[in-house]
């Protein structure tokens, strides 16, 4: 019984200290990535109108994406800030000086790196391409939106051929229009109206002008009528997007050479938080007293090269490739951690 609670305390203990520092590295990364987002998105209302609730799920869709390439840093500057301190304290070898092995403590971290490693698969598997369809969706949604965008007391805007002019808009209606286009013929044309509003039926769009006058007129001659009513039509020809379950998308991806590389990227980078471990810890835990720590360089090294192999496997698209990868770089965490960890404690 003693034996057992010693096994829960141990793991709970290291699970507080890695929850802490793993916040501490992730939530910087986060904040950082979410104001580039947010940067980017902005430049969007240069194009298209977009208010606060808009920008929010427009942020919602980058969300996958910012937890994918924050959580692997992360989680490795994580595992080794907590292993290098606790060795650090001395508190690991006194783990060690009472019975308990470094393979039980990273075992433990181990259960931690296959969670994160499921949560980052499902993230780049499975919520990014519903979140970059999503995204593209509601681009392709304001741009056509755009185009029947009609604000007061602004020169140069368009409706189909015609220019148009407006002094008030209230909600879709609008007062004291103008509208103006040149015929091939040479022939001008202008109407004036007290108010008028836009309708949308089957993507045609219809700008209906109320109590107004039009004019058509060239160097010979002038024609003048009064309306009541009148009609102008455009059919908006906006891009239309077809959504993708899981499986087509990523076999669109399969069947095209130069792209079927980005999942083969997206599972090697799900998989460092299991991969890596074992180099980095080799690295983390010391004996303070003969032993000086090499193990933030070593952290950024590994980092770099993972980020490098994960860029030659998207470029090559090779699934062997990717296989023999993750194969080796476990072997030689494995080989680090033995001779220099759990060969001695």
């Amino acid at each position: 019984m003693a034996n057992r609670l010693g096994r829960v305390s141990i793991s709970k203990y290291i699970s507080q200290n890695f929850t802490k520092a793993f916040l501490t590295i992730f939530l910087p990364l986060f904040f950082i990535g979410s104001l580039v987002s947010i940067v980017q998105l902005s430049s969007l209302t240069k194009f298209i109108q977009i208010d606060f609730w808009e920008m929010a799920k427009l942020y919602g869709y980058n969300l996958p994406a910012m937890l994918f390439y924050t959580i692997p840093i992360s989680f490795l500057i994580a595992v080794t800030t907590v292993l290098l301190r606790l060795s650090t304290d001395n508190e690991l070898m006194s783990l060690f000086a009472l019975g308990i092995k470094s393979k039980n403590i990273i075992r433990r971290l181990l259960v931690a790196s296959i969670l994160f490693s499921i949560l980052l698969l499902t993230l780049s598997i499975i919520k990014m391409p519903q979140a970059e369809q999503q995204y593209k969706a509601f681009r392709i949604y304001k741009t056509t939106q755009a185009k029947l965008n009609i604000s007061a007391s602004q020169l140069g805007q368009k409706f189909g051929d015609f220019f148009v002019y407006i002094e008030s808009k209230k909600g879709g209606k609008m007062k004291n229009i103008v509208i103006y286009t040149k015929e091939k013929n040479s022939s001008n044309r202008l109407f004036i109206a007290q108010n008028a509003n836009i309708e949308t039926k089957n993507s045609i769009v219809t700008l209906k002008l109320n109590n107004g006058s039009g004019y058509t007129f060239s160097e010979e001659s002038l024609k003048m009528i009064d309306y009541a009513n009148m009609q102008i039509f455009q059919n908006i020809k906006g891009k239309s997007y077809n959504y993708k379950n899981i499986e087509e998308y990523w076999m669109k991806y399969a069947k095209n050479p130069k792209k079927k590389g980005k999942i083969l990227f997206f599972i090697f980078i799900s998989l460092i938080p299991i991969i890596a471990l074992y180099i980095v810890s080799a690295f983390s835990i010391i004996n303070p007293r003969y032993q000086k720590s090499y193990a933030y360089p070593a952290l950024a090294i590994t980092t770099v090269l993972l980020y490098v192999i994960a860029t030659i496997i998207q470029n090559q698209g090779s699934l062997p490739l990717l296989i023999g990868s993750i194969v080796t770089i476990n072997i030689i965490g494995l080989i680090l951690f033995h001779y220099k960890v759990s060969k001695y404690f």
